[in-house]
């Protein structure tokens, strides 16, 4: 029971590894929207004056702050990290071998004994092993979620601010 239920909580912790490279083309696109929009705005921004331009300064540098602090953190989600993985084949085997040669020189040992005591050892090893890296991945996930998170919230603020000073722009033209 114990090894279905970690081998089940391994796998979503070895997906997740792959969500961070999912989420930057979303980050990119809308980079690009906004950058589009800061170039439409540039004539506007330049002949901006009083209020309005100190407005609009603010407004950008809010925004740009904002992206900044989004880049820094899609970054930090994005360093390499520790990922561990359960053995590889050939060491399982390995492992068995070494396993079985063991439990076979134990006095009375039988053919039957032998293999219950490999079967039962390696289910253990195999149970532990599961627990510490799906333990070490999701810590690894779970760093890597809040830093993409904390970069969406800080793109949102990004837009909002650059949506803000399109519209500061749109109502000072009109």
């Amino acid at each position: 029971y114990l090894a279905a239920t970690l081998a089940e909580a391994y796998r979503p912790e070895l997906d997740q590894e792959k969500n961070v490279w999912r989420s930057l083309p979303f980050f990119a696109a809308t980079l690009a929207l906004q950058l589009t929009v800061l170039v439409q705005l540039r004539g506007w921004l330049g002949g901006a004056s009083g209020p309005v331009a100190w407005a609009a300064m603010v407004l950008l540098d809010f925004a740009g702050t904002a992206t900044l602090a989004a880049l820094v953190f899609l970054a930090l989600s994005i360093l390499p990290a520790n990922f561990e993985y359960v053995a590889r084949d050939p060491d399982l085997l390995e492992q068995a071998r070494r396993v079985w040669a063991n439990a076979a020189i134990r006095p009375g040992a039988t053919e039957a004994s032998v293999a219950e005591t490999t079967l039962t050892t390696l289910k253990a090893d195999l149970v532990r092993e599961l627990a510490d890296v799906t333990a070490n991945n999701h810590l690894v996930n779970r760093r890597r979620a809040d830093c993409r998170t904390k970069a969406g919230l800080a793109m949102l603020m990004s837009i909002c601010m650059t949506v803000a000073l399109v519209a500061l722009a749109m109502l000072r033209s009109v």
